[in-house]
């Protein structure tokens, strides 16, 4: 969360759909166009860093991008960085969410 602006990042094992949602104070979705500059790195032990430039969906209600498979979540880092009315602001957080199954997406719920 960002002041009033909530957001979720949903990360996905394979690599081949990431999204980043936006919502305001009660949760009602905003455009994928309330953000700009979405970027999300993924930070995996024993290997380079991949930067992973996102893109809003044809909808427009979220930012997308593809990067490589996450082989071990449990072990691998994410930090997801936009830019909201002119101010930066990122935030790091783990790939897979606490107690989440090893196979499947891994969600993380609005920060």
């Amino acid at each position: 969360m960002k002041g009033d602006l909530h957001f979720e990042v949903v990360l996905d094992p394979t690599g081949s759909s990431h999204h980043v949602y936006f919502t305001d104070a009660i949760r009602d979705e905003l455009p994928a166009s309330v953000a700009s500059s979405v970027t999300l790195t993924i930070r995996r032990k024993k290997a380079s860093e991949e930067t992973i430039p996102l893109q809003i969906d044809d909808s427009g209600e979220s930012w997308i991008g593809k990067g490589r498979a996450v082989r071990d979540p449990e072990t691998t880092e994410a930090s997801v960085a936009f830019t909201i009315a002119g101010e930066p602001y990122a935030i790091d957080i783990p790939f897979a969410a606490p107690g989440a199954p090893a196979e499947g997406a891994g969600g993380v719920a609005g920060k």
